[in-house]
């Protein structure tokens, strides 16, 4: 739903005939503080049960973005799927 949203905003905005770019990063699972807080709530999970792989730090989600903004004028990234990868 997201997507199609983005993407009637995107059109929404091209019909304007204006230099606004629209973009979405999808970030796979991030560690952040929440996951220390589910996992103090609920102590029967371990770390690992939720990371399966390792999983993305929001400098990985913040790199994306800033992507994003460095593109050149001439070039519209419109989605950023970010997913963890244990190779």
């Amino acid at each position: 739903m997201v997507r199609a949203l983005t993407e009637g905003l995107r059109r929404e905005i091209k019909g304007l005939n204006n230099h606004i770019r629209i973009a979405s990063v999808s970030p796979g699972l991030v560690e952040t503080q929440f996951f220390e807080t589910y996992l103090k709530d609920n102590a029967a999970l371990k770390p690992e049960d939720l990371f399966k792989r390792n999983p993305l730090q929001s400098k990985d989600v913040a790199d994306s973005v800033v992507h994003i903004l460095s593109a050149p004028q001439h070039v519209e990234i419109h989605d950023i799927i970010v997913c963890p990868y244990s190779g």
